[in-house]
């Protein structure tokens, strides 16, 4: 019964993994995604975010990845993690960018400018860049103590 309910409270709504032709590959990313409410639930923001890195270290330990990313979706207001194992067995997650989403469609033209262009840009360029697995033997695998 432990082992169920500590699946049921682990999970995330979102997974990012590479497909080849219809078989799902690795895990390279994880986001959660919460409704904006009128008062900001900062504790449940935390415990996802917490969550996250958990499913991120296990994806960067099972896949040998070089980094994973995460991200957390708070109603329209996304922000893009990155989590790497260091060569000295710490890991480091690190916000790497930040966008807020237009309400409405006459918010749009004042979304699409060029600060937004290269956020979006840079995480897709980082995310394809760094998302992968380490070839041969240069990843160094924590001790478990």
């Amino acid at each position: 019964m432990t082992q169920q309910l500590y699946l049921v409270t682990l999970r995330h709504n979102l997974t990012l993994a590479m497909f080849h032709l219809s078989d799902v590959g690795t895990s390279l990313g994880f986001g959660e995604v919460k409704l904006a409410r009128p008062s900001i639930d900062h504790h449940a923001l935390c415990h996802d975010l917490l969550r996250l890195a958990i499913f991120a270290k296990d994806a960067v330990d099972k896949n040998k990845l070089q980094d994973a990313l995460i991200f957390q979706i708070h109603g329209f207001h996304i922000t893009f993690f990155l989590t790497r194992l260091r060569h000295d067995g710490t890991y480091l997650m690190q916000e790497i960018g930040q966008i807020t989403f237009p309400r409405f469609l006459e918010e749009l033209a004042a979304f699409v400018n060029l600060k937004n262009m290269r956020t979006l840009l840079m995480v897709t360029e980082v995310f394809w860049r760094l998302c992968q697995p380490v070839a041969g033997e240069d990843y160094w695998t924590p001790v478990v103590s």
